[in-house]
């Protein structure tokens, strides 16, 4: 499945003609349009499908546009996206669906300030509206966020984006093993590794509505892994700018998923919450909030709201637990906060059997003699390797970003998620590389933040130093550093390596995973990969 080249005044079907490009991110493009039929306007969503996309993947993204679909065309709602008609053409889906005209709560926390708690309460009843009779009609939306609420004229909001919506009874499209979302809007006890329910859409309502009045989510944290940690195991922030709003975002951020009202029971509270008069009617606009995570955790926290996260990206999304796979704007994190084992389509932290993928399950005391020192020397970029171990034959890998390096012709290409790609090891291991744009400024620093939070997702976690590494092969970077450790796999003991390195603009990450005993020549592949890598101009 390919893209024609879209652009304004294309007709679709002999009946939709694209006017303006509205928006654009991940593998989605939103056009304003006209059905020259009906002689209305109309907002099309059109699938772009990265050239290098293996297959597999395409039909993943295909299944999820034509789900989001069914789903939105499932519920009548006035605070629910309606959708008109799917067409399709060269394989490839175009939703047609109502053009809102405004911007989302996402735009206006973004460009504006913090929203009055009278406006978020009536925002939020039409919210928990929307989502009683999706809930009804047994669809979870799983994506509740301020980007995809729209505000309408006259501040009817309008829910969009039920792509990973999932209907009971329906089929799943994730696997084991992936947490689906955006990782701050997540629930507890979806970062444990549980289903997806209609409680979990209430607290991302709840989070929802805290970032409109507070300014930023309660528990944003400058990485993926430690906001959910944080989820998990701090307490929520009070709202302090919530007024008669606050009850109810109490109530809707219980880690207590039975604690948590339904969306009719939200609703009537939030009813009264805007009845209450708390603020101006039409909205008061100031200055965001100071991070609640600040508050809550003194330096742990992040800057100002849609700051921060990008920055650490290439070292945190490395850290054996999150690879980013940006589609229609949801986030796959690949790992969980717990051990147990889940279903296709969960969130399980277990891997597949006989998969040796980092767990995200909790540690475990292990005194093995593995136990390394704080690595605070500088390497060489190099392990010893045990010897001079046999190398075998190499061959350029192109990515279709920009950068290359060469792999060895037996590590099989395995997948690509988001921002990652993969790579098969056949002693039972493998390869992620992962980039970012904006990197961190130093990565044996950023390592070195990154370790305590992130290490509590291997069992057995043991480190064995986190170095800056120098030599021939990193001399041309910023800075480069190597997080060592080993864990317990579900085949045996692993040993892992987690180099970063950057130049001003893109940060890299290789993260090899090995059995142990393999381990040192695995590494001196990887020290051979990494005087190949050639980054994106």
């Amino acid at each position: 499945m390919t893209n024609e080249s879209s652009e304004p005044g294309r007709l679709l079907s002999g009946r939709y003609r694209l006017a303006e490009l509205i928006g654009e991110g991940g593998m989605g493009r939103v056009w304003e349009g006209v059905d020259e039929l009906l002689d209305r306007p109309v907002a099309v969503k059109e699938l772009i499908v990265p050239a290098q996309l293996p297959e597999a993947e395409v039909e993943v993204a295909r299944t999820r546009m034509l789900r989001e679909a069914r789903h939105a065309a499932r519920i009548s709602h006035p605070s629910i996206i309606t959708v008109f008609d799917v067409v399709e053409i060269g394989g490839s889906p175009w939703i047609v669906m109502e053009l809102v005209r405004g911007p989302s709560v996402g735009d206006l926390v973004k460009s504006e300030g913090v929203v009055d708690p009278e406006r978020a309460a009536r925002i939020g009843v039409q919210l928990a509206a929307a989502l009683a009779v999706a809930h009804e009609h047994g669809i979870v939306h799983r994506d509740i966020k301020p980007a995809n609420v729209l505000l309408a004229r006259g501040d009817r909001a309008v829910l969009t984006d039920f792509g990973i919506a999932h209907l009971d009874g329906s089929s799943h499209l994730t696997s084991t093993g992936l947490l689906v979302g955006s990782p701050s809007y997540l629930a507890p006890e979806q970062a444990h590794g549980e289903p997806a329910a209609p409680a979990t859409d209430m607290w991302s309502l709840g989070v929802t509505l805290y970032q409109a009045v507070e300014g930023v989510t309660p528990f944003h944290r400058d990485t993926p892994m430690a906001t959910l940690t944080a989820i998990v195991t701090a307490e929520v922030p009070p709202p302090r700018s919530a007024g008669a709003l606050a009850p109810v975002v109490e109530r809707l951020l219980s880690k207590d998923a039975e604690q948590r009202p339904s969306a009719h029971e939200a609703a009537r509270m939030l009813q009264e919450a805007a009845e209450s008069g708390a603020g101006a009617r039409n909205g008061r606009i100031g200055a965001p909030a100071a991070s609640a995570a600040s508050a809550a955790a003194g330096p742990a926290g992040g800057g100002a709201p849609g700051q921060g996260v990008r920055r650490r990206t290439v070292w945190a999304v490395l850290g054996g637990s999150a690879a980013v796979a940006a589609v229609f704007g949801l986030v796959v994190w690949l790992g969980a906060l717990d051990g147990s084992a889940g279903e296709a389509g969960t969130a399980s932290g277990s891997p597949a059997p006989g998969d040796d993928r980092p767990s995200a399950s909790a540690p475990q005391q292990s005194a093995g003699p593995d136990q390394g020192g704080d690595g605070g020397g500088d390497g060489d970029g190099g392990g010893d390797g045990g010897g001079e171990p046999d190398l075998p034959d190499t061959e350029e890998y192109e990515d279709g970003t920009g950068f290359s390096v060469d792999i060895p012709e037996n590590w099989a290409y395995d997948r690509r998620e988001g921002t990652s790609v993969f790579f098969d090891v056949p002693s039972g291991g493998y390869l992620q590389i992962d980039q970012a744009d904006d990197p961190a400024a130093d990565a044996e620093t950023d390592w070195r933040e990154q370790e305590s939070a992130i290490s509590q997702n291997f069992s057995g976690y043991e480190l064995v130093g986190i170095d800056r590494l120098s030599g021939d092969s990193t001399d041309d970077y910023v800075s480069a550093a190597d997080w060592e450790f080993t864990f317990d796999g579900s085949g045996g003991r692993m040993h892992a390596v987690n180099r970063a390195f950057h130049t001003e603009e893109k940060g890299y990450a290789l993260f090899l995973v090995s059995p142990e005993e393999d381990f040192p020549r695995n590494r001196a592949i990887l020290d051979e990969m990494t005087g190949s890598f050639d980054p994106a101009d």
